[in-house]
């Protein structure tokens, strides 16, 4: 599954295309949601919208959260909420929303420094190979401008029967993601 959100942080917002095709949603389907997803339902757009994410990264299904913020909370929250006995393993500069979606799972938790995978392993290596783990970091460091070490966090994690949770921010995806992908976008005129 891939968790998605909208926020505009690379001023797409703004380009013709994006507010033509704003301009034609609007007059299609009105302005606004009507409220959340569990008071009014889900509009057909957001399904739709939901199942092209999901094809364009591979993945059986997406879901469309209100900001990243709130997708970070809740899936953070509830992957750990349902893993028995987990501990979440967070880097020191993780963005607040994924900060309250660790408080918010009630599970335990450590904090390893920043980008140091030297003291994730010395934490990792310290649990029992058989209890639930999910190391939670961000790909592009929105404060900072850091790029974690992403292959060894993984590399760690697969070493010691882990979970990673990332979050590709404001840009993550977009650099990494593979280029046909990124040109199947552009073919079909959308915003990538």
């Amino acid at each position: 599954m891939t968790v998605w959100c909208s926020n505009d942080y690379l001023s797409m917002g703004g380009h013709p295309d994006v507010i033509e095709a704003s301009v034609r949603a609007v007059c299609a389907h009105g302005a606004g949601a009507g409220g959340t997803r569990n008071i009014s339902g889900t509009h057909n757009p957001i399904v739709e919208l939901e199942a092209e994410l999901a094809d364009l990264h591979g993945k059986p299904a997406a879901l469309v959260f209100t900001s990243g913020w709130v997708s970070n909370l809740a899936s953070i929250s509830t992957i750990a909420g349902i893993l028995p006995d987990c501990l979440i393993l967070s880097d020191a500069l993780n963005h607040n929303s994924m900060i309250e979606g660790v408080r918010r799972s009630g599970c335990e938790k450590r904090i390893w420094r920043h980008n140091d995978v030297v003291h994730l392993e010395e934490l990792l290596a310290a649990q029992p190979r058989h209890r639930a783990k999910l190391v939670v970091f961000e790909s592009l460091y929105s404060m900072d401008g850091d790029i974690a070490p992403i292959a060894e966090i993984v590399a760690l994690a697969e070493k010691y029967n882990a979970l990673t949770y990332i979050d590709e921010g404001a840009c993550g995806w977009p650099l990494r993601a593979p280029r046909r992908r990124l040109e199947r976008a552009r073919r079909a005129g959308r915003p990538h």
